[in-house]
């Protein structure tokens, strides 16, 4: 059926993208690592029900959040902050898990439809303390002016007027300039915020990690690398939880061979 033809593409992409990123790993690796990610995708379908109607808060056998230390370090001087984490399957989980303990709003993606775009927001707003449309930047910037919480997402390719070339599992990957602006604008701290599902247990760990200080600095490359680096780390510790069905490296530099469709 239809289904199975896009998870056929689906699986196309995600095949092209493990082999990118883990050059080293044989067939047989690869193809177990394809296996996983798309069990978890399958979880993710019942943690998203899960973290958008549970009723009360989240008890410690679906997670727990490390680092809120850091957190409250970067908030200490009333700026508002930031927090950079990345598309993995088990996010929703952990934004409810992070939501319980802090107010925070969230950058989001309008759906397609009213009916999941009224879905998302209710759901979400069990948690999120307000969700904003990813056009509005005068919103989060006044959102973290006034000293509030923001997360952010920016691990996506928006293209080449809207990123930088920076280096990506050691790929030249057009990465966000957005989150370089939104923290001048915002003037705020930014701090690197990962899910993190242990394969055996399910559990999600939520991962705050000392700000990135400056941020940015007066080299955009650097600080997008910088970001980049962080985020593979992630990837690298837990790599069939992340979101390997988007094409990460559809923007390639000038001169450069197509990395989906090789000739």
């Amino acid at each position: 059926g239809p289904m199975r033809l896009l998870m056929r593409r689906r699986s196309t992409i995600v095949q092209r993208n493990i082999k990118l990123c883990f050059p080293e790993l044989g067939k047989r690796d690869r193809s177990r690592m394809l296996r996983h990610h798309f069990q978890n995708l399958a979880e993710s379908v019942g943690e998203i029900s899960f973290a958008w109607h549970h009723p009360g808060r989240l008890d410690s056998e679906s997670g727990e959040l490390v680092g809120l230390e850091h957190l409250e370090q970067a908030r200490a001087d009333g700026r508002g902050v930031m927090l950079l984490t990345g598309h993995f399957t088990s996010l929703e989980v952990a934004a409810r898990l992070f939501g319980e303990q802090v107010r925070a709003r969230a950058i989001y993606r309008p759906a397609g439809s009213p009916v999941l775009e009224d879905l998302q927001v209710r759901g979400r707003s069990r948690y999120a303390e307000a969700m904003i449309p990813r056009k509005n930047l005068r919103a989060m910037v006044r959102h973290l002016r006034d000293g509030g919480v923001l997360w952010y997402a920016p691990d996506q390719d928006l293209g080449p007027a809207r990123s930088e070339f920076a280096p990506f599992f050691g790929i030249p990957t057009a990465t966000a300039t957005g989150m370089l602006e939104l923290a001048r604008l915002g003037r705020a701290h930014v701090v690197p915020m990962m899910p993190r599902k242990d394969p055996a247990t399910g559990r999600i760990t939520v991962i705050l990690e000392p700000a990135f200080e400056p941020f940015p600095s007066d080299d955009p490359i650097a600080d997008l690398t910088r970001f980049n680096a962080m985020l593979e780390r992630h990837v690298r510790a837990a790599p069939a939880t992340y979101w390997w069905l988007h094409r990460r490296f559809k923007t390639a530099p000038t001169g450069m061979p197509d990395r989906y469709n090789p000739t």
